[in-house]
């Protein structure tokens, strides 16, 4: 199935691309998202009349991304207190809630998608890598500590 893509997807094209995917994807997911829509003559005519705007407004978006991100930059790490067991392992988790909780705190807003945990849920003390992703092109990490609450 043919369709034209409406914003920049990883692995599949940038935005305004005519691409040929499987109509099941296509139907239930990149058309209901506002991703994409069906490569019939009417649409890639409308469709080159909106470029302009449609790129005006993935422009905007990562605008608004680096500026987030240059606000988590700032902070580069953030520190975590939970109780912990024997040879430093944590009584459950920590997670990307408590992540977000800790960022709100700062006064800086994340949303649950954006935030990438590359080796799972944390569960030792110390310092881990955690990833920040606001946009498909915006990506930095930052510094979550994780110390013994006593």
């Amino acid at each position: 199935m043919q369709i034209i893509l409406l914003s920049k997807i990883h692995k599949l094209g940038d935005s305004g691309s005519i691409i040929n995917v499987k109509s099941g994807y296509a139907r239930n997911f990149l058309i209901p998202k506002g991703k994409a829509i069906l490569a019939n003559k009417e649409n890639v005519e409308s469709f080159q009349a909106q470029r302009i705007k449609i790129e005006k407004e993935n422009i905007s978006k990562l605008l608004i991304a680096k500026s987030r991100a240059e606000k988590i930059q700032k902070i580069r790490s953030i520190i975590i207190s939970s109780k912990v067991g024997k040879e430093g392992k944590i009584f459950g988790s920590i997670g990307v809630r408590n992540i977000i909780k800790e960022m709100t705190s700062l006064g800086v807003k994340i949303n649950k998608k954006e935030i990438r945990l590359p080796n799972g849920l944390l569960r030792q003390i110390g310092e881990h890598k955690v990833i920040f992703q606001p946009h498909n092109e915006v990506q930095i990490e930052f510094i979550v500590n994780i110390i013994s609450k006593n």
